[in-house]
């Protein structure tokens, strides 16, 4: 657990934007913020050393793929050696140990496939300490307003906001067309995955592309929702160091309507519809368990259509992905 420190309201600010636009420019973010271009790269580098990454995830919808949670049990002297296995996987997007140390929770990336099936990893199985494993494949990711966790926290003035590009669409429908998509462009996507704020020059030089091709490449992945630009910032930085996986039943009527007002809620960083007996997840992150606690209380026990809510704490992360 990393210890918290004390961002000045600049320092959030910088947070913000980057994690609406994290290609934008230190010149850019200058002028939405009304500082000198040096100061924005001062402060970014600041963040830099404190945890912020920003990398491009790929929609696995419009690569062919479907996107799964995993639920593994174990032993309880399995947890940590299942989890660090897990995450060194490529297939994997994130994995923490939760339930007592008994559980996994683990995002996997698989091709989809003509009967969907489950992405069961063959290792798992053969392990002797892994004693159960329940796959949920996402159906329908729901998008808050503001979209990322960070910025639900005394948002930038809209102005400011203004002042910022659309952010891209970050749901993609399962059944969205597939990407075309050359050589260059999956070495451009593997490069981002690395550094979503390499230049252009950079990217060129790893593609093989001159540099106004890459941005071009790189824009066009973009608007068409072939990855998403991701800025990470260790929620335990800000103080909130409890991460909480939230499985709930609804009424299939109002799917739509839970999913819609969940993602908007400010403890919670991601909420999706899922196949399984919980039809929806979702994460919140909150202070302490009296934060937890509260939220559940007088926010998620007043959504009309929530039968039923399994809260599962985070014990520890092993792999981060962000939302």
């Amino acid at each position: 657990m990393l210890e918290s420190v004390t961002l000045d309201e600049l320092d959030r600010k910088v947070l913000q934007v980057l994690q609406l636009d994290g290609r934008a420019s230190f010149r850019r973010i200058g002028e939405v913020l009304d500082v000198s271009e040096n100061t924005a790269a001062r402060r970014y580098r600041n963040l830099r050393a404190l945890g912020l990454r920003t990398v491009a995830r790929p929609v696995p919808a419009r690569l062919g793929r479907t996107e799964w949670i995993v639920r593994i049990q174990v032993t309880p002297d399995a947890a940590t050696p299942v989890a660090e296995a897990l995450a060194k996987r490529p297939e994997t997007g994130y994995v923490s140990v939760g339930g007592a140390g008994t559980e996994i929770h683990c995002g996997i990336i698989a091709p989809a496939t003509e009967e969907n099936e489950a992405p069961l990893l063959p290792s798992l199985h053969r392990m002797n300490r892994v004693t159960a494993i329940n796959a949920h494949c996402l159906l329908h990711v729901y998008d808050g307003d503001p979209p990322v966790w960070a910025t639900k926290h005394n948002p930038l003035a809209p102005a400011q906001l203004a002042a910022l590009a659309p952010p891209a669409p970050r749901t993609v429908e399962p059944d969205a067309e597939l990407a075309d998509l050359d050589e260059a462009d999956h070495a451009l996507i593997a490069a981002l995955g690395e550094d979503a704020r390499a230049t252009y020059p950079q990217l060129a030089a790893i593609t093989g592309l001159t540099s106004s091709t890459a941005k071009r490449r790189v824009d066009r992945l973009v608007a068409e929702g072939v990855v998403l630009i991701c800025t990470e910032f260790p929620p335990s930085r800000l103080g909130y160091r409890l991460m909480s996986y939230l499985w709930l039943r609804v009424e299939p009527a109002r799917l739509e309507e839970v999913g819609t007002a969940l993602a908007a809620h400010t403890p919670i960083s991601f909420a999706a519809a899922v196949t399984g007996p919980h039809n929806m997840v979702a994460t919140a992150i909150t202070r302490n368990t009296g934060g937890l606690y509260r939220y559940l209380a007088d926010h998620v026990g007043t959504l009309p259509g929530v039968q039923y809510v399994e809260t599962a704490p985070a014990l520890r992360q092993i792999k981060r992905l962000t939302r």
